[in-house]
């Protein structure tokens, strides 16, 4: 515990400081570390699961993708369509058996574009047509996610009776689900009443709703990864909380949904 509190005060100013003051292409290339180091995190995970996906292959598409998207090199479907081909024809030519080919390409794919989006996502929010509000936004979802995460592992521990997905992640309890989710709504609250008093009350609360279940289940995504490969941590990167993938699970489901929220909201 002690090791996790102490890598979260440095994590938690680190994020905060990219968060307001990285320009947006340094804010594009932190995503791109991340997203690369998670890329890594999750190749093992997929390895130790039978599926040994080409690394060098995912590595280089996560990256084509991710920056394909910011430039606008081209309409996404073609995008994608493009990174499609060019992995099957990876697999296809690799020298392996037939199995490993299709498990490999399948485990590429997925992780090139479960990142890429993603993390892209968390690009939109932040640097996307109105600077400002994206800060805001940004900043909600991350009071969400880390009161969630928090008080969830609180409530879990302390009232925790009823298991909430046992074979996905049998330690997690409704009860911490539910104080996670309510800490994260309360969070958000109290830091609109306090910093951000122009912003919708009601646009932040259905945020904050939609944000802490779907950081619960991004976090419950990975967990399937893991148990499915029978593996605890995605590495031991971070003392106290594991990998960076086990770190950030919760983004990664999170800001895609926010992007949703605020593209309609704003039409």
């Amino acid at each position: 515990m002690i090791l996790r509190i102490i890598s979260a005060a440095v994590l938690v100013p680190a994020t905060l400081a990219l968060v307001y003051f990285a320009p947006p292409l340094l804010f594009l290339a932190v995503l791109g570390i991340a997203g690369s180091v998670c890329l890594y995190e999750y190749f093992q995970i997929t390895r130790a699961l039978g599926a040994d996906g080409q690394p060098w292959v995912g590595h280089a598409a996560f990256w084509l993708l991710l920056v394909g998207l910011w430039g606008a090199w081209a309409p996404a479907p073609l995008l994608c369509a493009c990174l499609v081909l060019s992995v099957f024809l990876a697999g296809m030519w690799r020298r392996a058996a037939m199995q490993s080919r299709v498990l490999g390409l399948m485990a590429n794919l997925l992780g090139i574009f479960y990142l890429a989006f993603s993390l892209f996502s968390a690009y939109s929010v932040r640097h996307g047509k109105d600077t400002h509000a994206g800060l805001e936004w940004t900043l909600v979802l991350l009071v969400v996610i880390w009161a969630g995460d928090t008080a969830a592992l609180f409530c879990g521990r302390s009232f925790g009776r009823t298991r909430f997905a046992p074979q996905l992640s049998p330690k997690k309890t409704n009860e911490g689900a539910a104080g996670g989710l309510l800490a994260g709504i309360l969070a958000a609250i109290l830091l609109r009443s306090l910093f951000f008093p122009h912003l919708p009350p009601a646009h932040v609360i259905a945020v904050s709703l939609l944000v802490g279940i779907f950081g619960q289940l991004g976090d419950l995504a990975e967990s399937m990864l893991k148990r499915a490969a029978e593996v605890k941590e995605s590495s031991n990167l971070i003392p106290g909380h594991g990998g960076l993938l086990d770190r950030i699970d919760s983004l990664l489901f999170a800001f895609p949904v926010l992007n949703a929220y605020l593209y309609f909201l704003n039409r």
